[in-house]
């Protein structure tokens, strides 16, 4: 089964749906941007994704919104500055994942038979980074919430395991852990920088858009080691924002090409499991409720704010076999012109990682290049398929699966 399916009607959750496609994408670049307001930002990304699908904003009849930093209402701060035209607006927080949920709500409110056309909006402004304080002081609020339900002092933190988030100190362990064990080497780890960064200096979205060497990565300033600052996403601002429709929609407005979501499945962290058996337990689901196995998986836009993760989850994702990761990266065969290209992009590393937009800006990057639209960065094979992939902290994990 493959790219002549049907549009699949599973959710992974064990109910029928209506089909639904993308039909429209549009993105504000990712970057700096001190002087920019989350309208700034966002405006241009929506007027982006109604342009290309052919429609009016008074055409949208429900709108998501996936922020981290926003604040309250954020949603319908942005949107009604278009317009006031009684939409459902929702919210939507999930860590880096916070776009991919946006979208899956969006997806699910047309699936459901809600509404034919939706927008997910994913819009930050991660400049402001979220330091080890921020996630410290939101943990101890918790604490001290749940004690004083429970009718005791809050525990300062003496009593719970949690230490400051540091994702480079896990990143690289798991680096370290991968390279004892199945003989990956620094080479080959560096090389998704490489290969990342040549992606991103054709892409006018990308905040880096620059190429690196393999010694300009091994010789940039260390973080932990073996991961140098290459290594690593950056923060940054931005926005991106797609359209979505019922095929009730598509016929209304004769849209051309629409690129259907064939599955879109949910995980959480179970037990002792870490993110990688998250994602392959997510992608199994995936395959299964889409008809579309990894051997038919044409492009792969995945989480990779640092490099030891694109070769730890093509692994998960079914797409060569434990341990091979580093492996199939050094062969090419992730690259542009390669057998699975994964993160044509740029990816987080160097398109970049806002967090509200990310998910989303990977479901525009699988819309344009499905459509033979991306440019300068366009897949020679021009896939017919491409699945979307994010983490985010707390342990969730989303698989989404794309065909024309």
């Amino acid at each position: 089964m493959g790219a002549n399916l049907k549009p699949s009607t599973a959710t992974g959750a064990g109910v029928d749906t209506r089909a639904v496609a993308v039909v429209g994408a549009g993105l504000h670049r990712y970057g700096k941007f001190d002087e920019l307001t989350y309208h700034d930002l966002a405006q241009p990304a929506i007027r982006g994704a109604l342009e290309s699908a052919g429609v009016a904003w008074g055409d949208i009849e429900a709108g998501w919104c996936g922020h981290t930093q926003g604040g309250i209402t954020l949603g319908a701060r942005i949107f009604s500055r278009l317009g006031k035209t009684g939409l459902s607006i929702t919210n939507v927080e999930n860590a880096s994942a916070s776009g991919s949920y946006a979208f899956r709500g969006a997806w699910l409110e047309v699936a459901s038979g809600q509404c034919d056309v939706a927008i997910a909006l994913g819009v930050d402004k991660r400049s402001r980074e979220i330091s080890p304080q921020f996630v410290q002081a939101g943990i101890e609020a918790l604490e001290a919430e749940e004690a004083k339900a429970a009718g005791k002092k809050k525990s300062q933190s003496g009593g719970r395991a949690f230490r400051p988030f540091s994702p480079v100190a896990k990143f690289a362990v798991m680096a370290r852990e991968h390279m004892d064990k199945y003989g990956t080497t620094i080479d080959q780890v560096a090389q998704v920088s490489v290969k990342q960064h040549a992606n991103a200096a054709l892409n006018e979205y990308a905040q880096y858009q620059k190429p690196v060497t393999l010694e300009e990565v091994h010789e940039a300033r260390m973080l932990v080691d073996p991961l140098t600052v290459l290594h690593s996403c950056p923060f940054g601002d931005g926005a991106a924002a797609v359209i979505l429709m019922s095929e009730r929609g598509i016929e209304r407005f004769g849209i051309e090409n629409p690129v259907w979501v064939r599955a879109s499945i949910s995980q959480s962290q179970e037990g002792g499991d870490d993110l990688d058996a998250t994602t392959e337990k997510a992608a199994r689901c995936a395959y299964e409720a889409s008809g579309i196995g990894p051997d038919e998986i044409g492009m792969v836009e995945l989480h990779d704010a640092f490099t030891i993760e694109e070769i730890v989850y093509v692994e998960s994702l079914g797409l060569c076999a434990p341990g091979e990761g580093g492996k199939l990266v050094e062969s090419g065969a992730t690259a542009r012109d390669g057998r699975v290209p994964v993160n044509s992009s740029g990816g987080l590393l160097a398109m970049g990682h806002p967090f509200g937009p990310t998910g989303i800006g990977q479901i525009a990057e699988i819309f344009w290049q499905l459509r033979g639209e991306a440019g300068e960065r366009q897949i020679p094979s021009r896939p017919r398929s491409g699945l979307a992939h994010m983490v985010g902290m707390g342990g969730t994990c989303i698989v989404q699966v794309f065909s024309l």
